[in-house]
């Protein structure tokens, strides 16, 4: 089996199409099959080397390998031997209507209750009528006859799926400047490429109707389909393809793991549990397209950042410590991994602890009473410290004090972090010596 995805170098890669590329992934990874990358760039005006090479850093940073990967604005000579085969069937011809002409009949369909469906009246055009126009200066565009029959298919994720082509326009394969619509070279890389399965968003359903017939019509055999549905978000509303902030590239740099973005958008909207995995092959494991849901799931921010959350807490100081970046060499330690990983939403965070816990918090700011600061200097234990040292510091305080609870530990919290609440303190304590204690108590 074959899978491909094919993103337009456009723009950012975003988490709609990010989906779509993770279940191709995926889906070829759960059946030994081969992923291929296409870059859809015929549109010269609007593509661009710069976001190409961005969305292959972004699906590379996702963890996704491809096969190989090539770009359609390379092929125009295998697109036009297949026209070729297309017009020599009669199954594309010239169409002469003006964007406006065609604007027009399109009105007058709607407001005599018809749907607006292309005519075919350019099919009335003798050679010699064509011929005529071409030579005074009017350039075709070019349709595609489909033939009026049911067109229908076993989608893997939608069931049954069908289309009567005489509710359908020819469409558009063509422009008149000779550029080529989408769907054309779509079909016929799939085609050359031996794609046996297509997984893309459900907005390319009307399409699948009019690629199954450039398919029969260039006598390809017909992949198997999956349109799974968009992700929405938390009002029900679709989300603009433009918006930065749900771009992959800014995912990456807030700081999330790429194990939860593909185990969050494989599994939303499914009959599965987004439980927290760190291990791919667990993911690859569990995936089962059959899952997902033929309804939009609903996306939330809130949601991925918890499941970003709880994955960080499984990963060991061994998996960890290479992100560990920009930390002192004295943090560099599994104590320190310890003390942060229930507190943090991403790795880059432990940089933000790692100020707090080095900042010198004056206890007379803090409100803290000169007697108890005097008491805990007193009863502070030799070093070094370990994860028994603050119930043995705090144990004998309150023997001495009668304070307990939080009367005795906010106080401590508040001279060590700055902080009212945060990790166990249990866990902070064997990061220093007894000087360090000692400086943050306020007297060396």
């Amino acid at each position: 089996m074959k899978c491909r995805f094919a993103p337009s170098p456009t723009g950012k890669i975003h988490i709609g199409n990010a989906r779509s590329a993770i279940l191709n992934w995926i889906f070829c990874q759960k059946n030994q099959g081969e992923f291929v990358l296409r870059i859809d760039d015929t549109d010269a005006n609007r593509s661009s080397k710069e976001f190409e090479t961005s969305i292959k850093d972004d699906l590379k940073w996702l963890g996704l390998n491809w096969s190989y990967t090539f770009n359609q604005s390379s092929r125009q000579h295998i697109y036009n031997e297949k026209i070729q085969i297309l017009k020599q069937k009669k199954r594309l011809y010239p169409c002469f209507e003006t964007e406006e002409e065609l604007a027009l009949k399109k009105k007058s369909l709607l407001s005599s209750g018809k749907p607006p469906i292309y005519d075919r009246s350019s099919l009335n055009l003798s050679d010699e009528e064509v011929e005529k126009k071409i030579e005074s200066g009017i350039q075709p565009h070019w349709r595609f006859k489909l033939d009026h029959e049911n067109i229908g298919w076993k989608d893997i994720i939608k069931g049954d799926v069908s289309f009567d082509a005489k509710n359908l326009s020819d469409p558009v394969l063509i422009r008149a400047d000779g550029t080529l619509l989408y769907h054309l070279p779509s079909v016929i890389d799939d085609i050359e490429e031996k794609i046996t399965h297509i997984i893309r968003g459900e907005d390319h359903i009307a399409n699948t109707a009019y690629h199954i017939q450039i398919f029969k019509a260039l006598e390809s055999s017909i992949p198997s389909f999956a349109h799974h549905p968009f992700l929405v978000d938390e009002t029900g509303k679709g989300f603009s393809k433009r918006l930065g902030s749900l771009s992959i590239e800014n995912f990456r740099d807030e700081g999330y793991e790429n194990i939860s973005l593909l185990n969050y958008f494989l599994f939303i909207g499914s009959s599965s549990n987004i439980d927290p995995i760190k291990d791919l092959n667990e993911i690859v494991k569990k995936f089962d397209i059959q899952s997902l849901s033929r309804s939009s799931a609903k996306f939330s921010i809130e949601s991925l950042r918890n499941l970003n959350e709880n994955t960080i807490k499984l990963f060991s100081y061994n998996e960890i410590s290479h992100k560990l970046k920009n930390i002192k060499s004295n943090f560099q330690k599994e104590s320190f991994w310890r003390f942060i990983k229930n507190n943090i939403s991403f790795v880059n965070q432990a940089k933000e602890w790692e100020e707090v816990i080095t900042k010198i918090n004056n206890a007379k700011d803090l409100n803290i009473d000169d007697n108890f600061i005097n008491t805990a200097v007193d009863e502070l234990p030799e070093d070094p410290f370990d994860e028994t040292t603050w119930d043995h510091w705090t144990s004998k305080i309150n023997k001495k004090t009668g304070l307990k609870g939080k009367d005795l530990f906010m106080p401590l919290r508040l001279i060590l972090t700055g902080k009212s609440h945060g990790p166990e303190l249990k866990y902070l304590l064997p990061l220093f010596d007894r000087d360090e204690i000692l400086q943050k108590l306020g007297k060396i």
